[in-house]
């Protein structure tokens, strides 16, 4: 049996890879993908991140988004469709509950501040576990 790390390294991947399309990644594919159960793997990527499955993809398509809106001149709509919201409004409420600010306001002031970066393993030295690189997924804007 592989560490749960590998497992959800394999997991992360496979939401990055997937991350800025319109398929749908729920809990079911991607529990698929890595070969257990999906409360198995709820919990051991909670465990592992942070945060759940579902929130760490949220989190990560909005920051994603957050770098689209500042860095290139696609259309707010066009955006919130490839991050996986169905209607603009969706994505501006849920942009609006992470950023505390709207996509049009965030885009005028273009300034970058990712909230959710991928989530990275580094090898502690003289040690074989692993820890985060980046933020927990609670970590709010500032």
């Amino acid at each position: 049996m592989k560490p749960n790390i590998e497992i959800i390294s394999k997991v992360i991947d496979f939401i990055e890879e997937h991350l800025t399309t319109e398929e749908s990644l729920d809990l079911d594919k991607i529990a698929d993908i890595a070969n257990y159960s999906k409360y198995h793997l709820h919990r051991m990527f909670s465990n592992i991140v942070g945060c759940t499955i579902h929130q760490y993809i949220q989190k990560r398509r909005l920051t994603e988004a957050a770098r689209q809106l500042v860095y290139t001149d696609k259309s707010i709509i066009d955006i919130s469709l490839t991050s996986g919201y169905e209607t603009q409004q969706s994505f501006t409420l849920a942009f609006k509950r992470l950023y505390e600010e709207s996509p049009q306001a965030y885009r005028k002031r273009q300034d970058f501040l990712p909230i959710q970066l991928k989530f990275e393993k580094q090898k502690i030295k003289n040690i074989s576990s692993y820890t985060n690189l980046t933020m927990k997924c609670e970590v709010k804007a500032a």
